[in-house]
């Protein structure tokens, strides 16, 4: 695609912020999306980059699939686009077919984003959605918050607020290998760890159909440690949407931000990354779509990395009966904080 003349200027406008901690590992971090872009390990083999990411900010820019991006206003799908709320209808903009995919044509993820840096290891971006955008009513007030801990420990702190009645459900779109994001082994050589009870299926639009699916003798059943890929596209949900890309319904017990709910394991062992969040679920996508995804040392292809994006339910705007701790819907002139983190231990 060739860019045009607003997007050259946003890309050339983004900034790249750099952090450190004692131990010499570093992530970088773009204005642009407010996005997440490297993640080097000081490993005793050498620097290992383990996130997937654009080559240059004009390639960010081009891609669409969201490479370490802060999407939103509302991560995931809304169902053509449509939803009610207090008794109005609203309608966003459609960017995946008749839906509307994490926050519409023009998400957080093309907008450039101030950014304030406190220290070395610690970077705040933010940015004013306005009333209308996208369709979505009110003004959103948004933050996002980095740090990187001295225990190798990266920290995605989230503050939002908004003037009017509003779902909001913001998400990182990291893509992690930890092999290597220059590694030829895939997402499927890595193990996995996940305390989520359900799991819920979707429609051929990758809509939830509104069933909440249990793990339990499912290949979406994750709480025992196992290769990603010995289950690989063995039942119909995967088929449809060529390999993971569901939500999983995470244990509400662990869920307090501190507790580990996921454990994501190199093909080698040498590198495990453990997340802890305040959010009730999480995406978990195998990269099914990286398809000559121009990247920082060669084309992603599918299953290059995969994504576990902590977020409230998709389409959940539109299923009440979910329950308000799942749907993400933000009062006027109140604040919301949520918080993902992602412990790499090698």
């Amino acid at each position: 695609m060739q860019l045009s003349k607003d997007q050259r200027y946003v890309a050339r406008a983004s900034k790249v912020i750099a952090l450190t901690n004692r131990h010499g590992m570093k992530i970088l971090l773009s204005t642009l999306g407010a996005s997440w872009i490297s993640c080097i390990l000081p490993l005793p083999t050498g620097k290992r980059d383990v996130l997937l990411g654009s080559p240059n900010m004009a390639a960010q820019m081009d891609q669409g699939v969201y490479l370490g991006a802060t999407v939103g206003r509302v991560a995931n799908r809304i169902a053509n686009g449509r939803f009610n709320l207090a008794g109005r209808e609203y309608q966003v903009t459609k960017n995946q077919g008749e839906n509307c995919l994490h926050g519409g044509v023009d998400n957080f993820s093309y907008r450039v984003w101030k950014v304030t840096q406190l220290d070395p290891q610690e970077a705040i971006f933010s940015l004013t959605s306005a009333a209308g955008d996208q369709g979505f009513p009110g003004e959103l007030q948004v933050e996002v918050r980095y740090v990187l801990t001295d225990e190798n420990k990266v920290i995605i702190h989230y503050r939002t607020q908004v003037n009017e009645l509003c779902p909001v459900n913001l998400t990182n779109h990291a893509y992690f290998n930890l092999a290597g994001e220059d590694s030829v082994r895939t997402a499927l050589e890595h193990d996995l760890q996940l305390s989520a009870t359900h799991y819920l299926p979707t429609d051929v639009r990758g809509v939830p159909t509104g069933e909440w699916r249990d793990v339990t003798e499912t290949f979406f059943d994750f709480r025992r440690k196992k290769r990603i890929g010995y289950d690989f596209l063995q039942d119909a949900d995967q088929k449809a949407a060529g390999g993971y890309d569901h939500t999983m319904i995470l244990s509400t017990d662990l869920i307090d931000g501190e507790q580990t709910v996921a454990s994501f394991f190199a093909p080698d062992g040498d590198v495990r990354m453990d997340i802890a969040t305040t959010m009730p679920s999480m995406q978990f996508y195998t990269g099914n779509y990286l398809i000559s995804v121009p990247g920082k040392s060669r084309h992603y292809t599918p299953f290059s990395g995969v994504a576990f994006e902590t977020q409230f339910l998709p389409d959940a705007v539109n299923h009440p009966e979910w329950g308000d701790e799942y749907r993400g819907i933000s009062q006027p002139n109140q604040q919301y904080e949520q918080q993902t983190s992602y412990q790499f231990i090698f």
